[in-house]
């Protein structure tokens, strides 16, 4: 557990009121990996979404595309509470990592439990996601073109 005002420094959860950030607080937990440490495994079953303290990773998917994230408040792992349940890519650390972490299925109960702060986490989970979709899109494409 964190102390909730913790999760305020966090821009995906700034619309929650104090109550929803004391329920959220109360299954959440802080994480450190190292550098070269992979925190998810492609294909294997979505358990955690993290959100992201400090550092520097890398998602690797098979197909050879990679992306970078870095630093506060990126979210990865987020398959823990959107289908299907199971991680798209690797995530390597690149630098030394902290995270928040959060057991998806606990952060998908209260996510299902309380609609409006999950409408709100969803929304911004969703931001932080489209912001990807370009070059995922351009993957998607490219698939799609070696498939014909």
């Amino acid at each position: 557990m964190i102390p909730a005002h913790e999760l305020r420094k966090y821009d995906i959860f700034l619309e929650l009121e104090p109550n929803e950030l004391a329920l959220l607080a109360k299954v959440a937990d802080m994480v450190h990996a190292s550098e070269g440490e992979t925190i998810i495994k492609e294909g294997q079953p979505a358990r955690t979404f993290y959100v992201m303290d400090q550092g520097n990773l890398m998602v690797a998917f098979k197909d050879g595309r990679a992306l970078t994230l870095h630093g506060h408040g990126e979210v990865v792992g987020w398959s823990a509470i959107i289908h299907p349940t199971h991680y798209a890519g690797d995530v390597i650390c690149l630098t030394d990592c902290s995270f928040i972490s959060f057991p998806g299925r606990e952060l998908l109960r209260l996510i299902q439990s309380n609609v409006p702060m999950g409408t709100r986490i969803m929304r911004m989970v969703s931001e932080r996601v489209a912001n990807r979709i370009p070059f995922l899109a351009e993957a998607v494409t490219r698939r799609l073109k070696r498939e014909k």
